[in-house]
């Protein structure tokens, strides 16, 4: 597995961060956070290489101070730190550093890079002239591709580039020698042309800040599956800041890192999505909220109150957090936070084979309810003959972990035989009608108004 560590000291307001980048197949990392955490003091800290004075530069006087470290080890090169001078007042190091076009940390608006090439590509407006007049150009074949799967449009298909001064510049032509240049383009087409260039440049690992600000939904939502088969070709790796929804929905398990502050310290670590969409955006104006151990879960509490004459008094939320230990610190967060409401306004559950574990760990207030079986995708697996047996095996090798191949299997279900989850969870019911009675029932209280109060 490849993995990039950062340590950093006593820098603006992070007093101690260490953190193991552990990147998933898809080689893209998604950071994000609350505002004034410390996220972009990570991306300043990934440009030492290239600029030593970056936190003088765009950080203030008070960024550093005696003590003030940042130790970095990229995979495959040697570790290398930066601490204070206090003469220069700033970071130093007498450390070999990475090729500069190995290492590429993008800042935010109005800082990056790409914000400085917008002069660049207008000076050069007579080249492009003579290049075109010429006929000195081709199709931008890669950017085409990456564009058009981005916005799910053929929009950019007359797309050309052209080669001048060492670089590759692009343009849209129009009929009579009309043509658009690219900083011409939409803003966040613009910043995706960079992007693309970024990746494709050789650099092997890139930060990029505010990835999101520019794009619209569409690109929002595209954007992850675009980028993985152009970071495979091009051997790179990324991590992307965002506060996005849309975008970090799309993200890889394992893909997502959260950075938090928790009694006056910051630490960075992988959390779910629904982990980071709970604590991040609080989702407020519920009157009841349900915790489930995974989206499966959340899925079939959903269907029992679709399928059951339940009484709805109170507007309710359910959301899936993708494992019970994420699900175990969110309770204990809102236990003593309150992100979603009190305690007695929230409810978690889990599959069986959590739940004894999960009651011995947690002594807290909110309560914790059992589904009716050990686990659910593991159920069906387990069971395929007998409950499905109209349905064809899969032609995959399947994996000898129950665990990852019931996951598999259920996704094999639900999205290449494109069989409804309702009837999946059908099975579960009747398999397990006393159980699902119980637990029906104790929602069904949890969700009225005699009942909520408890």
């Amino acid at each position: 597995m490849t993995t990039d560590k950062i340590s950093i000291r006593n820098v603006k307001n992070v007093t101690h961060l260490d953190v193991r980048f552990e990147y998933p197949g898809s080689s893209i990392i998604v950071l994000t956070g609350r505002n004034g955490v410390g996220k972009t003091t990570i991306i300043k800290a990934f440009k030492l290489p290239r600029d030593p004075n970056i936190f003088g530069r765009f950080s203030g006087d008070f960024a550093l101070r005696e003590g003030s470290l940042v130790e970095i080890e990229l995979d495959g090169y040697s570790k290398f730190t930066f601490t204070y001078n206090g003469r220069l007042k700033a970071l130093d190091t007498k450390d070999g550093l990475p090729d500069e076009r190995d290492l590429f940390s993008e800042l935010p608006i109005p800082f990056g890079d790409r914000f400085s090439r917008f002069s660049t590509i207008a000076g050069l407006d007579s080249e492009l002239k003579i290049s075109i007049a010429s006929s000195d150009y081709k199709n931008a074949d890669g950017l085409i591709r990456f564009l058009s799967e981005v916005y799910s449009s053929r929009k950019f298909d007359d797309l050309k580039q052209a080669r001048i001064k060492g670089n590759t510049y692009y343009f849209i032509l129009k009929g009579n020698d009309y043509y658009i240049r690219e900083d011409h383009f939409s803003s966040g087409e613009y910043f995706l042309i960079q992007l693309y260039r970024l990746v494709t440049s050789g650099a092997k690992l890139i930060l990029i800040d505010e990835v999101d600000v520019a794009l619209d939904a569409v690109a929002q939502a595209n954007l992850y599956s675009a980028l993985r088969p152009l970071l495979q070709v091009y051997d790179a790796r990324i991590i992307l800041v965002s506060h996005s929804l849309e975008f970090m929905s799309t993200v890889d398990d394992g893909g997502l890192y959260y950075l938090e502050e928790c009694s006056g310290t910051i630490k960075l670590e992988q959390y779910s999505f629904g982990y980071v969409k709970s604590d991040l955006f609080g989702f407020k104006g519920y009157d009841r909220y349900f915790l489930t151990e995974d989206e499966v879960l959340e899925g079939f509490v959903e269907y029992l109150l679709k399928v059951f004459p339940v009484s709805h008094y109170y507007q309710h939320t359910t959301i899936g957090v993708n494992g019970a230990n994420q699900l175990q610190k969110l309770v204990e967060k809102n236990d003593r936070d309150q992100i979603f409401l009190s305690s007695e306004n929230v409810i978690c559950i889990v599959d069986g084979d959590v739940f004894p574990q999960l009651r011995a760990d947690y002594d807290g207030p909110t309560l914790i309810l059992c589904s009716p079986v050990n686990d659910i995708e593991v159920y069906i697996f387990d069971n395929r003959d007998s409950v499905l047996p109209d349905v064809d095996l899969p032609t995959y090798t399947e994996s000898t972990n129950v665990k990852k191949a019931s996951k598999a299997y259920w996704k094999y279900l639900t999205v290449d035989q494109n069989i409804n989850k309702a009837r999946l969870y059908g099975l579960i019911v009747d398999s397990e009608p006393k159980k699902v009675r119980e637990l029906v029932q104790k929602i069904s209280d949890f969700l009225t108004f005699e009942g909520g109060k408890r």
